[in-house]
């Protein structure tokens, strides 16, 4: 934008001039007035009283520059501080000001007229304009110009909206009234000089006190008696601070200010788009001062003051930063411009009006891109900008020059570079380049180009140049049209690129008529002939603008386009021999280009040579070398006469005394073009410690044909894991040439171990490499250590008279190709495939052991809780003596893993004591239970015991022996064995429990016993209510053998409830052999009773069935005891209960006596009535229907005698008891020998005296 006028380009923000604040002197004033706007009617505002100075009023100047937004982005979306909308045009300048001339001054000279124009009448009768309208002849437009940029500088640097005026507001109580005359004075005046411009000028004052209200009281009436004397509005035209305001304070009055004359000037450049819009409404063409004397005798035209008013108003609508109206009268402009009866298509092109419509036209289209870029409609602005392009080139190669010169690709050039700095001056956000330094974490994107506005239907297609990218596109589309400027500009005949004075004036005047001269040079200056002058430099215009694309697309990350970029910018400074320049550019695109990754060698080739030769034209060896180190690889393709000598390279630098010091260059192949093949391969994917492995080296050539031989000083294979290094270096002694394609050498390698390090190999070979040479070195690796050995880097070096060459990383790539191994044939050596995965990765097992271990006595299950006895058996089968440890663990599902101990050693065994090693140390410095020395082929047997878990589970043996041989105890070596162990419960029972009748009297409510009567606090005797269970335990074997029970008990752990209870056996104490799957039954006798009367709490009992059992298959089995567990027994003591018993009649056949205990266990007077219902299965002899009335703690048994009338059947006898006090009806309990089913209890009748019931 340098090209067009400054006061054209800028954005118009709101005017205020500020008067005698510290300074006298405008610090960087605009040209002066009288320059710009011409005329003798200039109106000076003065000012005796001296400007306010001071640190704080410079402070306060500060403050209020910073509000100016000459700098400030093209947006509404940063203002340039909180609490105002836009920023403002700010001038700060001393006591003196002046107004331009608000009309041009009269015509004063009539001998200027031609003859034959009318005569000059009196200064009276002058119809004045602006002395930079067209209607004034002392105007550089006048007659037929549209607009002039010193109108839009009038505004914006002449013409104020707001003149602030400064001054010290004195509190001497001798000169208060002298100093308030004299300030009202100097208002009135200056006031009165604004009046007199006839400019709407707002006029505005700050008084700055040395003290506040408080410490001088009179200050209010002395500023109203300036308010009512001045006239000034106390709201927005006189401002009071105080002294001693902090930063804060000072900022937030001088924001206070700035913000309260915001909508003033709003409203002074509204006034002044009223007056524009109504002189364009008019309809008439004003007349002009004088009649036009020079030029054309024509007035600017009707469409002409359109475009002008137009203008004004869109710059108007800026300066109210209403963008959306200035876009609309921009776009009217345009039209006008452009339209049929425009003024492109009324001014001749060898006018001089023609180059300033030119101008006209792209500032208004700048200023309207402008507009919409602020109302953020990105791709509408690059549709405009397009679309002006194409309307202007339509009217050149109609009405104009045509555009097949380097004038119209000057003005492409210009206008895309216009379109690149209007959006970086627009800061839009989809631009915006995320920090990822302030946020690692950012995911964000640089985005290409903008998505098209919400007004575009969502899907529509459009071109890809109608969407708006970034300025690095621009400035790339700028360079490119500097480019064809510069060819066209070459095409042009010597003789129209002579001086004029050199040229004949018939061709000066041609070359006039077909070069379009706008805003370029003439063709002389263009591009000069030789020998005659400098003329424009256009390697550096292009230069500049490809320097401006690449910062915008490498700030983006396009990393391919910047490096397109970078070479187009090298070619432009080797077409000069601009060598440096071209170094200083090439240099990084050599190190970052991904040309070389991508195999695009012919871009890569032309770097490499362009490089080189740079680097010898600026005395670079280190990237001359570098270069030729690439440039010997055939890939790149070559020149025929340049002779490839790696060794010697450098011999075309000169040689110098301060040059002795080798050339160190360090080169990576994932950067850098390598010209030789490393590779390293391993025969296996595993290896064992202690044993040969085959390993193979592989250097190959890929130099092009007629290269001298590289000769390597050394190479080497850097490995992570249990592998430091692998070297070999260059045999001098036993060098012998060799010019086959492919050979095969087999070399030795020594080993070498520091203390604190990895092993090392090295060795000699023949490193003497021939273009398309393949060389395969063969060698034996011994491993001393097991893990993952992985290759990790190659280092590759070439040590020369005058250099020191490294290149590291060679081909590490090899995962993307078949791992290969290369044999020997009969026409050298060939490559084979291998199976199996990478060759360059392998990994080392421990020395396999030969030691066996055995477990003979292992049985199939064991059982919960018995002793367990386990025999581990070892065999030496090395071929030499070893020492041996033991390792077991017993892992199970549970976090703890089960206890073990070692039994000692029998006797028989043949190692009766740990032998000393070899130092004459007890120390084994192994761990582990000690095994000792072992002989080749002997055998010895160790025990481990243990008590198997209280529950079923499965545990894994685990069996390791960790031994060495004597005859190399730095490896050791070790064997594991797994065998599951199963530990299974050998017993399963289920269990019966029934109510029974207590034989014991229950205890009386109203006697004492012994044992309450005994006050002892220590006594544990119950003494309450006693009830006795019967508890039926039924269990099964589940073991594969017969077991022998010796004994089976139940036993109490628990007992809740205040409540004591006795187990009692009801069988004799007999060893029983129990057969696997069958059932046996063991009865049990519970008496429970309550610790005293008052105890009303449930009970509950935890018991267990201990079972005591000896296998019958092992002799002297230990005895083992097995705790089944019996689910919690719930006994209900405090509710009231019917026990049912039955016994057979002694005396009568069939006579069944049926009794009914009835309990009452609660602190309650309880009657019952009872209900016989009759059946036709037996008869009965009782009551029938009765009430019973029961004592508290207190029982009672009602008997009914049954007679049956059925045989071999259940009967059911059916007595219904109900509680009268808890109105309740109690449940009839069975008691042995009774069955409980949905009819309640019922009573077998045998079909014979003494039979069974039947299940």
């Amino acid at each position: 934008m340098d090209a067009y006028p400054a006061e054209y380009v800028q954005h118009n923000l709101p005017f205020i001039v500020l008067s005698g604040l510290a300074t006298s002197q405008e610090p960087s004033p605009p040209p002066p007035v009288t320059r710009v706007l011409p005329g003798r009617a200039v109106t000076a505002i003065a000012s005796e009283i001296p400007p306010v100075t001071g640190k704080h009023a410079e402070a306060l100047l500060q403050d209020f520059l910073s509000a100016a937004g000459a700098d400030a982005p093209w947006n509404g979306r940063a203002p340039s501080r909180q609490g105002l909308a836009h920023g403002f045009r700010i001038r700060a300048v001393g006591r003196d000001f002046q107004l331009p001339p608000k009309k041009a001054d009269a015509p004063t000279t009539p001998d200027a007229a031609p003859p034959g124009s009318p005569t000059i009448a009196a200064a009276a009768s002058w119809t004045l304009h602006s002395p930079i309208s067209p209607l004034s002849p002392g105007a550089a437009i006048f007659p037929d110009g549209v607009i002039a940029p010193s109108w839009v500088a009038k505004h914006q640097d002449y013409v104020p909206a707001v003149f602030l005026s400064f001054f010290d507001f004195a509190t001497d109580p001798i000169t208060n009234s002298l100093h308030d005359n004299q300030l009202k004075t100097e208002i009135n005046r200056i006031k009165g000089q604004i009046q007199k411009s006839d400019y709407r000028t707002r006029y505005v004052v700050v008084l700055l006190s040395d003290k506040t209200i408080l410490e001088a009281p009179d200050i209010e009436e002395r500023l109203a008696n300036i308010r009512r004397t001045t006239g000034l509005d106390p709201k927005n035209s006189l401002f009071f601070l105080p002294p001693n305001t902090s930063q804060v304070e000072r900022r937030a009055f001088a924001t206070s200010v700035l913000s309260t004359l915001q909508p003033i000037c709003v409203e002074y450049y509204r006034d002044l788009t009223k007056h524009a819009r109504r002189k364009k409404g008019r309809g008439t063409i004003p007349p002009p001062t004088a009649p036009p004397t020079r030029g054309t005798s024509q007035t600017l035209s009707y469409p002409g003051w359109g475009v002008r008013y137009d203008v004004k108003l869109g710059v108007f609508a800026e300066f109210r930063q209403e963008m959306d109206a200035a876009q609309r009268h921009y776009n009217f402009a345009l039209e006008a411009l452009f339209g049929p009866e425009g003024l492109f298509e009324t001014t001749a092109s060898w006018s001089p009006r023609w180059d300033e419509i030119r101008l006209l036209a792209d500032i208004v289209a700048l200023r309207h891109i402008r507009c919409q870029l602020w109302n953020n409609y990105p791709t509408s602005a690059a549709q405009t900008w397009l679309r002006y392009r194409y309307r202007l080139r339509d009217v050149l190669d109609r009405r104009g020059k045509g555009t097949a010169n380097y004038g119209w690709q000057a003005w492409e050039s210009r206008w895309s570079q216009v379109m690149a700095q209007v959006l970086r001056r627009a800061e839009l956000p989809v631009f915006r380049i995320p920090q990822l330094e302030a946020d690692p974490s950012s995911s964000a994107l640089n985005t290409v180009y903008s998505l098209p506005e919400k007004q575009f239907p969502i899907g529509e297609r459009l071109p890809p140049w109608d969407l708006l990218h970034h300025s690095g596109y621009w400035q790339k589309l700028s360079a490119d049209h500097a480019k064809r400027r510069y060819l066209l500009a070459r095409e042009m005949p010597e003789e129209d690129r002579t001086p004029p004075d050199m040229s004949p004036a018939t061709r000066v005047s041609n070359r006039n008529q077909v070069y379009d001269q706008y805003l370029v040079p003439q063709p002389h200056e263009e591009l000069p002939v030789p020998g005659v002058g400098s003329g424009f430099e256009h390697w550096k215009d292009i230069s500049e603008k490809l320097q401006a694309a690449i910062s915008e697309f490498q700030a983006r990350g396009q990393n391919r386009k910047v490096n397109q970029l970078q070479l187009e910018l090298a070619r432009t400074l080797l077409h000069v021999k601009r060598f440096d320049d071209a170094f200083k550019v090439l240099q990084p695109l050599w190190q970052t280009m991904s040309w070389r990754r991508e195999g695009w060698w012919a871009l890569a080739s032309e770097v490499l040579w362009a490089l080189h030769e740079c680097a010898l034209r600026v005395q670079d060896q280190e990237a001359y070398l570098a270069t030729e180190w690439e440039l010997y690889s055939q890939v790149v393709p070559g020149k025929t006469r340049y002779k490839h000598d790696l060794m010697v390279c450098l011999n075309v630098f000169a040689q110098t005394d301060a040059s002795d010091a080798k050339v160190n260059v360090r080169l990576d192949t994932r950067e850098s073009i390598s010209c030789l093949t490393a590779s390293f391969a391993f025969s296996n994917v595993e290896g064992n410690v202690g044993e040969p492995l085959r390993s193979q080296v592989v250097l190959k050539s890929n130099a092009r044909p007629g290269s001298m031989p590289i000769i390597l000083s050394s190479l080497a294979f850097q490995f992570e894991g249990g592998l430091s290094e692998i070297q070999l270096t260059h045999d001098d002694e036993n060098h012998k040439p060799s010019t086959e394609s492919s050979a095969m050498f087999d070399i030795t390698l020594e080993e070498s171990v520091l203390p604190g390090q990895k092993p090392r190999w090295s060795g000699v070979a023949d490193l003497t490499i021939l273009p398309g040479q393949t060389k395969v070195f063969n060698f034996m690796l011994i491993f001393r250590e097991a893990g993952n050995i992985d290759l990790d880097n190659c280092i590759l070096k070439v040590i020369a008279d005058r250099f020191h060459l490294t290149c590291s990383n060679v081909d590490l790539s090899s995962e993307q190709q078949p791992p290969a191994w290369w044999t020997k044939s009969e026409d050298g050596a060939k490559p084979r495939k291998l199976k199996g995965g990478s060759t360059t990765a392998i990994k080392i097992l421990p020395k396999p052991p030969k030691m066996q271990i055995r477990l003979p006595n292992v049985r199939n299950q064991y059982y919960t809780d018995e002793a367990v006895t386990v025999a581990i058996e070892m065999i030496n089968l090395e071929e030499e003596d070893t020492e041996a440890v033991l390792e077991v663990r017993l892992l199970g599902r549970a976090k703890d893993a089960l206890g073990y101990s070692w039994l000692e050693r029998p006797v028989s065994s043949p190692m009766k004591e740990v032998p000393p090693s070899l130092g004459g140390s007890m120390d084994m410095d192994l761990p582990g239970h000690i095994v000792g020395k072992l002989d080749q082929g002997a055998r010895t047997t160790e025990r481990i015991c243990f008590t198997a878990p209280p529950d079923p589970a499965d545990y894994a043996l685990e069996v390791k022996v960790l031994y060495h041989l004597l005859s190399d105890r730095d490896i050791p070596i070790s064997k594991i064995m797994i065998a599951d162990l199963v530990f299974n419960a050998p017993f399963e029972a289920s269990y019966d429990l029934n109510a029974r009748v207590h034989s014991d009297p229950w205890p009386s409510y109203f006697e004492l016993n012994e044992a309450e009567s005994n006050i002892n606090p220590d006594a544990v005797d119950a003494f309450g209510i006693a009830q006795k269970w019967g508890l039926r335990a039924k269990v099964a074997s589940f073991a594969d053998e017969q077991l022998i029970v010796k004994d089976v008990q139940v036993k109490v752990h628990g007992v809740h409830g205040g409540a004591a209870c006795k187990v009692s056996k009801e069988f004799e104490i007999e060893e029983t052999v129990v057969d696997p799957q069958i059932l046996n039954e063991w009865s049990f006798s519970l008496d429970v009773r309550k610790n005293n009367l008052e105890e009303r709490r449930p009970t509950a009992l935890d018991t267990t069935l201990n079972v005591t059992w000896q296998r019958t298959l092992t002799e002297n089995a230990p005895s083992v005891t097995s705790s089944l567990p019996i689910p919690r027994i719930q006994i209900p003591s405090s509710e009231p209960r019917v026990l049912a018993s039955a016994t057979r009649s002694g005396s009568v056949d069939s006579l069944v006596h049926l009794d009914y205990t009835l309990e009452n266990p609660t602190m309650h007077f309880l009657t019952f009535e009872l209900n016989m219902e009759a059946s036709e299965e037996f008869g009965f002899s009782g009551s029938k229907l009765r009430a019973l009335h029961l004592l508290p703690m207190s029982r009672q048994t009602v008997r009914f005698n049954v007679y049956p009338l059925v045989r071999g059947v259940w009967i059911t006898p059916t007595l219904k008891v109900m509680d009268r006090y808890f109105n309740k009806s109690l449940k009839v309990q069975a008691t042995e020998g009774l069955r409980v089913d949905k009819k309640g209890i019922s009573v077998w009748i045998p079909e014979e005296v003494g039979a069974q019931p039947h299940a």
